[in-house]
């Protein structure tokens, strides 16, 4: 446990529970934290009549870093948080929802926070206990080991969206003159919590036309055959039109995943899932004879 209820509960200044995660959206990336041997604990209370947005939360998350520490960088650099050695702690004024915090300790990245809707409840030594607690279990721990792979190998990871698909190949697949890559992975479109992406390859991108009417979403997650499982075997709620396609990987389905956008039902979007080479591609956006050329394609790119 990286931080205990009771004292997560005295940092918020509210009483919050453990969250068990789960995924939010169909993307393979939802599960590259996990992928990467990532430690999460989070507890969530409800929100003030004023502010009911903004749940008290307390957040702790612990990644071996194999050296990159990309979730480290990105929260000092986003807050503008001064760094003492390898650590900082922070509950800076121009943010007035709570408390940063984060370590390297050897081989593994620490980042937290504590989030409430009105910072003058907050105890910042409360806060930095939490910190301090979660230090002390991380460096309790052994050292990481390297990234687990699967018995006989996986895709290659992704760290671009030309590894996955060329624009000149995904025009032509969607039948247009030209698309460009308008969103991918990293920055403000970063789906990992802990930005992990880079550590096992994986990645994904949108790619699109001048006029956005034709569009295409492509994913990777190299080594993450057992989470396709898990996400088949359990789908989202808004998921329908499950069908199993054949010649394609080791296993593939098309489905129809009905997001649900400031409480209402969005657009529904196809998804193309494939386990092939104990890992997991996700072709989304289009027709389904488009996301099965794709998805081939992106195949043959990283095998």
């Amino acid at each position: 446990m990286l931080a205990p209820a009771a004292l997560a509960s005295a940092a918020a200044a509210a009483d919050v529970r453990l969250l068990e995660w789960s995924p939010t959206s169909p993307s393979p990336v939802e599960y590259s934290d996990s992928r990467a041997g990532a430690l999460i604990c989070e507890y969530q209370g409800n929100g003030s009549p004023a502010s009911p947005r903004i749940e008290p939360d307390v957040f702790v998350g612990v990644l071996p870093t194999l050296g990159h520490n990309e979730g480290f960088g990105d929260s000092v650099g986003e807050v503008g948080i001064a760094v003492t050695g390898d650590e900082y702690f922070s509950c800076p004024a121009s943010y007035p929802n709570g408390c940063f915090f984060g370590a390297i300790i050897g081989g593994y990245q620490l980042t937290g926070t504590v989030q409430v809707a009105d910072r003058s409840v907050i105890d910042a030594a409360q806060a930095r206990r939490v910190f301090d607690t979660a230090e002390s279990v991380v460096r309790s721990l052994a050292e990481p080991a390297p990234l687990w792979e699967p018995a006989g190998g996986s895709l290659r990871g992704a760290w671009t969206a030309q590894e996955l698909a060329t624009e000149e190949s995904v025009a032509a697949a969607l039948g247009v003159p030209s698309v460009r890559v308008i969103r991918g992975e990293g920055g403000e479109y970063a789906i990992s919590r802990l930005l992990s992406t880079a550590l096992s390859g994986t990645y994904w991108a949108t790619y699109a036309d001048d006029n956005r009417q034709a569009i295409v979403s492509i994913a990777v997650l190299p080594g993450g055959a057992s989470f396709y499982d898990e996400a088949k075997r359990r789908p989202l709620t808004g998921t329908t039109d499950v069908h199993a396609v054949t010649g394609v990987g080791d296993d593939a389905y098309l489905s129809t995943f009905r997001p649900t956008v400031s409480g209402a039902p969005g657009d529904p979007i196809q998804y193309f899932d494939v386990k092939v080479k104990n890992s997991w591609v996700q072709v989304s956006d289009a027709s389904p004879a488009v996301l099965e050329q794709l998805a081939r394609e992106v195949i043959a790119n990283l095998s």
